[in-house]
Formats: structure tokens, sequence, C-alpha cells
């Protein structure tokens, strides 16, 4: 296992790396000048130049990305062009709050989509099968904003019964604040997880250990969730670990439309603003992240199934 462990970080330093490379490219291609932005239209040519030079802009492009990635190597992505502060350090106090969102939405998608993607499976081709298949179907194709603001509009707007901005100043409070962000991001990963456990039940329920164990007398309930869910579970784990890495990625315009501080709103800000430090910092930390988590899921696998083994 730490040898597995060992070749699949190996193998994701050249991922980053590349990942940086891309990053750095694509945030110089964003329209607008840095200098300009901040010092606004008015600005002589000559503040601009001076600015652009405190910044390291006026390096040859080529210098500009050996700086880059020497910074990369260092841990370090600079300051931001619009306060001056270290970029990670940025970076590090918004994540907490991205990450506690990630993980609502995935606790959301897990309490609601594993009971419903099994009655489906267990009632397969009943009418509660059809229900559940056809409601994840649209679960999945619903855009997270249009969730986002449809939620705003009914609970906050016509019902006044959660809250639309802000963090809250109690646990109660917090929950409150956290439930139709939550709720935005988690609804197409409730889908997703539905869709994929009834798939897997539906295998692991015609295997021949289950009929040996309806042989032997067991209750239906414990032969479909001591044995059944337990096996079937291993595929739906690779759906929530690759899921979440791309929720906190949807965390973004969730966090935007919901006011609430976090990554995703410092990467929109920053990208307003033109940033580059900014945006290469947060975007980076994003991709970190999304693989690290791929490879806490690998290991995982072990765990969960005794025959799966890492050679």
């Amino acid at each position: 296992m730490l040898g597995y462990v060992a070749r699949r970080v190996a193998m994701a330093v050249p991922t980053i790396f590349a990942v940086a490379t891309i990053l750095f490219f694509i945030v110089r291609m964003v329209p607008g000048d840095p200098a300009v932005y901040l010092l606004g239209d008015m600005a002589t040519p000559e503040r601009v130049a001076n600015l652009r030079a405190e910044m390291g802009l006026d390096k040859p492009l080529y210098q500009q990305y050996i700086d880059f990635m020497l910074g990369v190597l260092r841990g370090d992505f600079g300051r931001s062009f619009e306060n001056g502060m270290p970029t990670m350090v940025r970076v590090l106090r918004a994540f907490p709050f991205t990450f506690e969102l990630a993980v609502a939405g995935t606790l959301l998608s897990l309490l609601i989509g594993i009971p419903l993607g099994v009655a489906a499976a267990v009632r397969r081709g009943s009418k509660i099968d059809v229900l559940i298949t056809s409601g994840t179907t649209i679960g999945v194709s619903i855009p997270v904003f249009w969730l986002a603001l449809l939620l705003i509009e009914f609970f906050s707007v016509r019902l006044g019964l959660l809250p639309v901005t802000g963090l809250g100043n109690n646990p109660i409070e917090r929950l409150r604040h956290l439930a139709l962000p939550a709720f935005s991001l988690g609804i197409g990963m409730v889908a997703t997880v539905a869709r994929m456990t009834r798939s897997s039940m539906l295998g692991v329920l015609g295997k021949d250990y289950i009929t040996a164990v309806r042989a032997k007398g067991a209750p239906w309930n414990v032969t479909v969730y001591k044995h059944g869910l337990r096996n079937a579970i291993i595929p739906v784990v690779t759906v929530v670990g690759l899921n979440f890495g791309y929720l906190l990625g949807g965390t973004v315009l969730v966090e935007y439309v919901f006011g609430r501080p976090g990554l995703g709103s410092l990467l929109i800000e920053a990208v307003f603003s033109r940033d580059y430090p900014q945006i290469q910092a947060s975007v980076f930390f994003f991709s970190a992240v999304f693989m690290a988590v791929n490879i806490f899921v690998d290991i995982l696998y072990s765990f969960l199934n005794p025959k799966i083994r890492y050679g």
C-alpha cells in the first residue's frame, strides 16, 4: 500500500506542474490590464508603466513563467495585486468555508441518494423505481445557479424560512445559513449517487451469494443492507470521491449567488480585478485538493473491499 501511495503521489507531480503551466498562460489571456484596472482609465501612461513594473508584468512572458514556476516549487504564489497580501494566505483563510459547504453537499447526497438508490433497486420496475429514476434524471439536468435562485425565491422570499446570505453566529443559525447553499450544491450529486447505487445494487442482488443468503433464511432487509449494500457501495465511493472534487469547484457559483465567503467568491473577485497571482493560487489549490481526494478514494477501496490490493 505504501508503495502504491508513493507511486500515485509521484504521478501527481507532473500533472500538477502541467496544471500550473496551463493555468499561467490561460490567466494571461484574460482581457484587460491589471494595472489599468487598479489605477483607472484616467491614469497616465507613466503611472501604468510604473505599476506594471512593480507587478513584474513588464518582463518578457517567458521570464514571468520561469519566476512563477520557481515560486510554485517554493510554495510561493506571490502577493495579490489588489491588496498586497500573500495569495496563499488568503486561499487558506477562505478554504474552510468552501470545505464546509462541499462536505455539507456530500453528506446530503449520501443521506438522500443511497436510500433512494436502494429503494429503486429492490423495487425494480415498480412505480417507485420509475419515480426515483425520473426524479434523478431531472436532478442531474438542473443547473446549480438556476436551482439556487429557485430555492431563494421559494424558501427565502416567499416563505421567509431560511436566510440567503451570511454565515450565522451560532451552530443553529450556521446550519440555517448553510441549508440552501448545501442543497443547491448537493442536489445534482444526490441524483448521481442514487443512480449509481441503483445500478450497483441491481448487479449485486443478482449474485449467487445473495441467493444463498436468502436460502439460509436471512430476512430480506438483512440481505439487502448487510450483504448487498456493503458490496454495492464501492462504486458509489468512487462517484462520491470524484464528485467531492467537482463540488469544490461547483462552490464558485453557489458562493457567489449566496454571498458566502470562500474560495469561489475569492476566485470570482480575482477574475474581475485581473488579479493574476490570486487566480493562479486559487485554481492551483483547487487542483491540488482534487488530486489529493482522488488518491484518498483509491486508498479507501482496499478498506471497503479486502479483495482489492495494490501491488
